[in-house]
């Protein structure tokens, strides 16, 4: 026996997909963008474009009996209500009989309220059966416009097959599609599981009446009606995400995750007839320069498939900055990353400030696990990347390892080599291009921040205010502005750092509040500058390269070797 009933027989048939009433069925087909009202399925049913795959009637004469064997039928649910049936002899291929009064939908208006809350129509719905309402629903306004119903019979019989076969297939293969398996109320874990291992592939096939060959078909054509999906370019991403975050789509992107996951239930199924020789093995899609449906399978069978990181850099949500930014000292850290936000690089994604608390830093490991290309596969003569590139700069006082521009070149040298020492570990290469691209290093002048960036002007009204706010007593001294010009005259000699003239002029060394008065002078003559195109102040210079590395790193996803 195959077909409709036959799958009653099959053990713990429906346990992982479910059967469903006409009222869950039409708010399903609601969750997908599919708005039927119960009159509108009942009209299909009796065209024929769409059939319910049960009908439970405790009148049938002469009913076949057919128990799975394989657990008690608990809960009171359609699925549970149809196996019951099943047993008992009272259901049949709702396609068999022709719809009538006598099998109403709705409740009838002649019952007591007693019968009324046991009622129910006895229809039950395979939820596969959903890929094929909107067809359905389209066909059935050419019917109205007068086109005759036996135009569409072979394709509703099609649809029925597959709709069998997806019923048949979902108990060995749906739970590891969506990550999850079901147990309905007495039904034995591991009894479900050995049967899930141990299933005879070719049996469920041929229960459902269903062609191996068609298998791949089937699946295509499910992919290619996805690939409509208004977010199918989010698909690179939505295919890593579990069953509980996707299924909280609704509308049209929820339908085609379905059509997704029928075709990859499908497609499992073939690649197992076809490693038992049953049927030729899906086509391998590596390096292919064509679309074909399924490049959109939910776990792609190609090389070039999109890594989750690759996947959130090209929808521009990668974890991983396109530049990481070390600076020295606290008030860098408060000016840099509002300067970079006023040239739009505001999300974590485009540059990431990272104070190091000194000049005497060593960046090996930033570079060696934060900067070094995360490589993938071969392609011609360049390596994919797995993840979007990020680069390091490095912008600190001129003293230390930066005190010269030798020292500077040995730095990145060094940061250099440590990335192409890594990249080999990955059998990879990198070209010299390529690591010039990725390691900065730089100054922000002779002096130390506050001084290379600030003119006296500028820093005399700051740390005014600065010491005003203190009850600094020195302020209302008449030399007291004379004294801090002086101690800031000797420190941009000496090329000392701003925490030197504060402290003989008995101010607090507290960054952050200077920075905060410095910053609208900053913001207004960077403005200026920039307005201009004359850039003279330090770091508006470096937040321009910045700005200008994080552009040249957007859409970088592969690796070129030594030319």
């Amino acid at each position: 026996m195959e077909g409709t009933l036959a799958l009653l027989g099959l053990p713990f048939v429906f346990t992982q997909d479910g059967l469903l009433g006409t009222s869950t069925f039409l708010d399903e087909a609601k969750e997908r963008g599919i708005d039927v009202s119960l009159d509108q399925l009942r009209a299909l049913h009796k065209s024929r474009l769409l059939v319910p795959l049960y009908l439970v009637d405790d009148e049938l004469v002469d009913g076949l009996c057919i128990d799975n064997g394989t657990e008690p039928i608990l809960g009171s649910n359609p699925r549970g209500w149809t196996l019951d049936a099943g047993r008992r002899g009272r259901v049949c291929d709702a396609w068999q009989v022709e719809l009538s009064d006598r099998w109403p939908y709705t409740l009838p208006q002649d019952i007591d309220d007693a019968a009324a809350k046991e009622w129910w129509n006895g229809f039950t719905y395979s939820p596969w059966q959903l890929l094929e309402l909107p067809r359905a629903v389209n066909q059935y306004e050419f019917i109205r416009s007068g086109m005759r119903t036996s135009a569409f019979e072979q394709r509703a019989l099609q649809s029925r097959r597959l709709t069998c076969v997806l019923a048949a297939l979902a108990t060995r293969y749906l739970p590891s599609v969506l990550g999850r398996l079901s147990f309905p109320p007495g039904v034995d874990e591991a009894a479900l599981r050995r049967y899930r291992a141990t299933s005879d592939l070719l049996e469920l096939i041929q229960v459902a009446g269903f062609e191996p060959s068609d298998l791949r078909t089937e699946a295509d054509a499910l992919l290619l009606h996805a690939h409509k999906d208004p977010l199918a370019k989010w698909l690179p991403l939505v295919r890593y995400a579990s069953y509980a975050g996707w299924s909280k789509l609704r509308g049209a992107p929820l339908a085609a995750m379905w059509h997704r996951v029928a075709a990859e239930v499908l497609l499992r199924a073939h690649e197992d007839l076809a490693g038992e020789g049953v049927v030729d093995p899906l086509p391998d899609l590596s390096g292919t320069s064509w679309w074909a449906a399924q490049h959109d399978r939910l776990a792609p069978r190609y090389a070039e498939a999109e890594t989750l990181e690759r996947a959130l850099a090209e929808l521009g949500l990668s974890p991983h900055p396109k530049v990481i930014l070390l600076v020295e000292g606290e008030t860098e850290l408060y000016h840099v990353p509002r300067l970079l936000a006023e040239f739009g690089l505001s999300r974590p994604q485009d540059v990431r400030a990272q104070r190091t608390k000194g000049s005497k830093i060593n960046a090996h490991l930033i570079a060696r696990y934060g900067v070094t290309p995360r490589v993938g596969r071969r392609l011609h003569d360049r390596w994919m990347l797995d993840a979007s590139p990020t680069a390091l700069y490095i912008a600190m006082d001129p003293e230390n390892d930066f005190a010269t521009q030798a020292k500077r070149r040995k730095v990145r040298a060094d940061l250099q080599a440590a990335i192409r020492e890594e990249v080999k570990y990955q059998d990879a290469d990198i070209g010299q291009d390529e690591l010039d691209a990725l390691i900065h290093v730089s100054v922000w002048g002779e002096d130390t921040y506050e001084l290379a960036n600030f003119t006296d002007d500028e820093l005399v009204q700051a740390i005014t205010t600065l010491a005003t706010r203190q009850n600094n007593a020195c302020v209302s001294t008449a030399a007291w502005e004379v004294d801090l010009r002086t101690e800031l005259q000797a420190a941009r000699a000496a090329h000392r750092d701003i925490k030197v003239p504060l402290g003989r002029m008995r101010v607090k060394d507290d960054k952050v509040e200077l920075a905060s008065l410095l910053w609208p002078t900053l913001l207004t003559k960077c403005e200026a500058e920039y307005a201009s195109a004359t850039i003279d102040t330090p770091v508006l210079k470096i937040a321009l390269e910045v700005r200008e590395l994080a552009a040249k790193l957007t859409g970088v996803f592969a690796l070129v070797g030594p030319r």
